[in-house]
Formats: C-alpha cells, structure tokens, sequence
C-alpha cells in the first residue's frame, strides 16, 4: 500500500453459496476490533494506534459451516475502497476401520452374505473406500451424516457368497481423502462358515480275508465343528466286525462283509456332508515288492563280476606268456641263457653250461 495512503477501516466479509453477505470482523485503527460473533475470531498483527498494513484474521475451532467466501475490504484515504477474496475450503480428516462380519448360519443354502466391512468416520469430502481383492466378491457402499455437521461417514461392505475355500483369505480396504498423504490400506482375514467337507482314508487296497486291526477314518473339515459322525453302508447297516467310534470305524477281523462300499455322514450346524470308499477283499495278501536289490539288478552285477574275472584270466595269461618269451630271448651283454632241462632229460651230474659268443 502506497504510504501516503491513510486506512480508515478493515472489513472482513463472508458469503456462502446459499447465503448473503454477512460481516464477520472489522477493525478500526482508533477503536480497535469489533466481532459480531466474538470468542473464535481476532486480527493476528493489527493493534489500535499502530499503521494497519496487515489484516490477517484467525479463525478458531474451524467447523464446515466456516467454509465460504472471506472478502477483505480496506477503506483508505485518499484512495477509496480495495478488496481481495478467498475461498476457505475446510476439510476433515475421517478416522477410518475395517473388520470382519459375522456370517450368520443359514442351513438354506450358501447365498451371497457381507463378510467384511470398512467405514470411514467424518470426512469432509466423503472417503472413497475400495476392496483389493483377487476373490469374485461386490462391494456395497452407503453415506450417512458424520458426527460433526458438513461431515460424512461411509460404510462399504464387501459381499461374496460363504465357502470353505475363502475362509482365512486375506481382503484389503483402501481408503482415500484429500486429507490423507497416501491411501490407508486395512487389512482383513475373512473367517467363513461351511458345512462338512468329508473324506475317508485308511484303505491301502490290501485288505484280505482274516486281516485283523483294519480302520477306516473319517476326515472332516468343518465350520463350525462337527456335531455328529454317522457310519453306513450302501447297503445299509455296518457289517457284524465293523465297529464305528466317532470319527473311525474299527474292523476287528476281515470277512466277506467288508467287501461293499463303507460311507461316512457328517453334521454340522449349517448341513451335512458324506464321503465314500469302496472296500475290496482279496483273498490273500498282495505280495509286496522285494527290498534290497531288484532281479535284473543282481543279474548285471553277476555278469559283471563273470566279466571282470574272465579279463583278470586273460591278462595273467598274457603276463605268463611274455615271462617265457623273455626267458628264452639273448640278454643284452651277448649271453644266452637257457632255461633249466627236467630231470628226466638230464643227469644229474652234468651241471648247467654256459656259453659267450
């Protein structure tokens, strides 16, 4: 401002999009401040009897009925009227959860059930809020008033239909604001109700006659737990050896009455579910397969050995044979050595003779 300039008055205005313009602070270089709502407004530099070059206001406990148009008029002299105009935008930061919901029980059949949920508490905008997640699910989204006034809660709720293979599956809510500096991610295990699935083991297919101590298992796997453990045949009752203990069934002994298909039935409070095995009874034991070395192994390591020893004969034949050659051929000083004569072809007293070329 021109310093020949004399301010005469500082006016601070406000205009809503849906309200008239209403006088918020003024402040008189003789007279000081003057706040048609006093308590959360005050001029941050100006003071009575000082130059008024600065008319910056503070505005305390910032609510969204704030938001709107803040015009400052300063009347000068000689100069007249000037003004400038903001926009003060409020945001609120929301505070933002996300958990898992409790799927209720429903022996009707499996239908698409909220199972997580994510809610974003008094934002100002309103939270965007998505689900990461690579399970075929929907997300339902609703908006509700805040707990303070101009805020906005959202509540998003991701929908599938209950299985045992989304159970403890890993979903994360992603909420954005423009108040946050990145997304906040929030993670959420998903924990699903199921009715039984069943299987049998214990059946190696080496079941014979007179076989003593067989079992059969029923393995189960169920939310919530098991409440009854049913054993059958496809024929009806268990046969007279077949004793079932909850989730076994113990065969005492063998006969031709285990030769049929054994089924297992399994309650829990959302259904049940069944597995089946069928039993065939041989006659004697199936041979089992030879530890150690198999046939064919054994015959190449005898035809290995035959081998090695037939080489070890012909070359100790060969070694002999080049001893006898070297016995009878002239030594390298010129000598001829002979080999000794049998008894039978010599006497006695005639001694080994020599001979120099």
């Amino acid at each position: 401002m021109e310093d020949k300039v004399t301010v005469t008055q500082v006016t601070w205005t406000r205009q809503k999009p849906t309200e008239a313009i209403r006088s918020v602070a003024v402040f008189h270089p003789t007279q000081g401040p003057s706040f048609p709502e006093p308590g959360r407004l005050e001029f941050v530099a100006a003071k009575p009897g000082e130059e008024l070059r600065d008319a910056s206001l503070a505005l305390r406990g910032l609510g969204a009925e704030d938001e709107a148009n803040y015009t400052c008029q300063f009347a000068t002299f000689p100069q007249g009227d000037r003004s400038a105009r903001t926009w003060l935008r409020v945001l609120a930061k929301p505070q933002n959860k996300a958990e898992t919901q409790e799927v209720p029980l429903s022996p009707l059949g499996p239908e698409p059930v909220p199972v997580a949920s994510c809610v974003s508490t008094g934002g100002r905008p309103p939270a965007h809020i998505s689900w990461s997640s690579h399970l075929d699910g929907k997300a339902n989204k609703s908006q509700v008033p805040g707990p303070l006034p101009g805020t906005f809660t959202v509540i998003s709720l991701l929908t599938l239909t209950p299985s045992s293979q989304m159970d403890g599956k890993n979903v994360t809510c992603r909420v954005e604001h423009e108040s946050l500096e990145e997304p906040v991610l929030l993670p959420v295990t998903l924990s699903m109700p199921y009715s039984p699935e069943v299987s049998i083991s214990g059946y190696d297919d080496n079941w014979y006659l007179g076989l003593h101590g067989a079992t059969l298992h029923c393995d189960v796997r169920s939310k919530p737990e098991p409440t009854g453990y049913n054993w059958s045949t496809s024929t009806g009752p268990l046969p007279p050896s077949a004793v079932a203990q909850d989730t076994q069934l113990l065969i005492h002994t063998v006969d031709e009455s285990i030769n049929t298909t054994f089924i297992c039935l399994v309650t829990n409070a959302l259904g049940t579910g069944q597995a089946e095995l069928t039993v065939l009874v041989r006659g004697l034991p199936r041979e089992q397969p030879h530890s150690g070395l198999s046939s064919w192994k054994i015959i190449l390591l005898t035809l290995g050995i035959l081998v090695g020893l037939a080489l070890s004969l012909f070359v100790y034949l060969r070694l002999r044979r080049s001893l006898c050659h070297k016995r009878r051929s002239p030594s390298a000083n010129g000598k001829v050595s002979y080999s000794t004569v049998d008894s039978k072809d010599s006497s006695p007293q005639d001694p080994p003779t020599e001979s120099t070329r």
